[in-house]
């Protein structure tokens, strides 16, 4: 009995201890993975300024959405941070009949995020004739036909340099299993660094390493985009040390934050540019003198140094910025003159005959509207509106400034009902100076009517000759300089500012693009 009772006392005790011990050691796991991962965990925290509406590729991705595309989704084609084309899913392309027919051979052993390869089916898939980029961009596009599992045929209808428009990540190659059976939209598929987690509505997206990734495994854990639309709330949060990144940083802060220890600001000019566009189809801006007065009138270093405290470049009427192809870096542009632009108008027959310092012709003073949006840009250009109303003032004319959501623009602009339009961008994307278009005859933007400049950008855009193009390409910023369908104020700097932890981030030209490559975090 007593041994008995001794036996069974020490296998209580014995089965104690080993309990106990696994307990401690359940606690020795739990600090381990719990407050000691917490610790290394390699979690980086993005300030953007839009929440994403839309992840399919039936619609354009617009706002910030594609800083957040481009972790998930990736293109046949990408850039480097200088704008060089480089392979993407792609690894080579040609034509075989001067850019009207273009074979891709994709990149294999690449998987999407659902674990189904990619292939050339994923790439009919993309840019089948559901997809925005078909409807909107790549009209010419007569079909897209697998010719095995990793060639991919591009069919046009007319020549295109083609290898130029697929490296936007607003039309990426998305995974066939985003959709369902039915063929609704589920979840984002793709294949790039980092695969859809989470999305709180406005508030934050949450996504996670591909840790089966073809290319270099991104070293962070985890990229969590705050949706903060306001830009001062942005940078205050980065400031305390609740975001480790912010994009697209007001001007007027980046010399604050430049002083500021720990925090770096990172700039590089960008393929975007401010410009002021005119409705050609109306009187007064149907006449080129009086385009020609207004670019004679603004002050462009004035707005760069004294608006935008010394961000960005001035544009003195240059089309598009200096880091895209075929910038002409000998084209006369546009400095203030203000006795120049004063003359021009005479000759247009608009005088000041009753001294209000307002010219007028035919009895009616030259009053403009000038429309200017609510959206993202609001910050910069509604303080350049108000110089170019005084710029504009001193040679005579009066501008009223309107400050409308995109709504209310895009009603006015379809009647027709303004002066001129401050906007930026616009068939920006690369290096590629597809930006023209906006001004040919048949775009839903313009507001230009030339024949002669409808032929010149149809020609530049149907040859893949680069000497041919660079000529086209000269003539038509000649041509824009000459005959003002929009007067170009400021080519744009891309800034990003980081917090102290942030290591290895590397700004690039292309935007909107966000490139994490490299990037991680060094706590203290």
């Amino acid at each position: 009995m007593n041994q008995n009772f001794k036996f069974t006392l020490l296998t209580c005790i014995l089965l104690a201890i080993i309990g106990a011990s696994a307990c401690i050691g359940e606690e020795k796991d739990g600090t381990a993975k719990g407050a000691g991962s917490r610790e290394n965990l390699q979690e980086l925290v993005v300030g953007i300024s839009s929440d994403i509406s839309n992840w399919y590729l039936d619609k354009f991705a617009d706002g910030d959405a594609r800083f957040v595309w481009a972790q998930v989704y990736e293109t046949l084609v990408r850039l480097d941070s200088d704008l060089n084309i480089t392979p993407g899913l792609a690894e080579s392309w040609e034509t075989p009949d001067n850019g009207t027919t273009w074979i891709f051979h994709l990149r294999k052993n690449v998987t999407f995020h659902d674990g189904t390869p990619f292939n050339a089916d994923s790439v009919v898939f993309s840019y089948s004739e559901k997809a925005y980029v078909r409807q909107a961009v790549l009209k010419p596009i007569k079909s897209v036909e697998a010719f095995d599992p990793y060639t991919v045929k591009f069919v046009l209808a007319k020549p295109m340099p083609l290898p130029f428009y697929l490296t936007h990540v607003a039309w990426p190659v998305m995974g066939p299993g985003c959709l369902d059976k039915e063929g609704n939209f589920v979840k984002p598929v793709g294949t790039g660094p980092f695969k859809f987690g989470t999305q709180t509505k406005d508030q934050e997206i949450v996504l996670t390493r591909n840790d089966a990734y073809w290319g270099n495994k991104s070293l962070l854990d985890k990229i969590i985009f705050k949706v903060i639309p306001d830009a001062s709330t942005r940078v205050m949060a980065l400031e305390n040390g609740e975001l480790d990144m912010i994009i697209k940083v007001p001007e007027y802060d980046v010399k604050r934050l430049e002083a500021e220890d720990g925090i770096q600001v990172h700039r590089k000019l960008t393929t975007f540019t401010d410009f002021l566009q005119f409705n050609c189809d109306k009187n007064p801006f149907n006449d080129t003198k009086i385009r020609q007065s207004v670019a004679y009138a603004i002050d462009t270093e004035a707005l760069v140094n004294e608006v935008l405290d010394g961000i960005g470049e001035p544009a003195g009427g240059r089309p598009y910025s200096p880091v895209m192809m075929y910038s002409d870096p000998n084209l006369k542009t546009y400095t203030q003159d203000l006795d120049k632009a004063k003359a021009l108008l005479k000759e247009a027959g608009w005088n000041d005959s009753d001294g209000d310092r307002i010219v007028e012709k035919d009895g009616s003073p030259l009053n403009i509207t000038l429309l200017v949006s609510k959206g993202v840009w609001a910050a910069r250009h509604t303080p350049m509106a108000q110089v170019v109303q005084e710029n504009l003032r001193e040679i005579g004319m009066d501008v009223e400034i309107q400050v409308l959501d995109e709504g209310a623009i895009n009603k006015l602009e379809s009647t027709g009902d303004f002066g001129m339009i401050l906007r930026t961008g616009y068939f920006v994307w690369g290096p590629y100076p597809k930006h023209f278009f906006v001004h040919h005859s048949m775009s839903p933007y313009s507001h230009y009517h030339n024949e002669t400049y409808d032929q010149l950008v149809n020609a530049a855009d149907t040859t893949v000759d680069t000497q041919k193009q660079e000529e086209l390409y000269h003539s038509l910023q000649t041509f824009v300089i000459e005959e003002v369908p929009a007067f170009y104020l400021v080519h744009e700097e891309k800034v990003v500012a980081t917090g102290p932890s942030v290591k290895g981030y590397v700004i690039s030209s292309e935007d909107p693009w966000l490139n994490l490559s490299g990037v991680y975090l060094e706590k203290e």
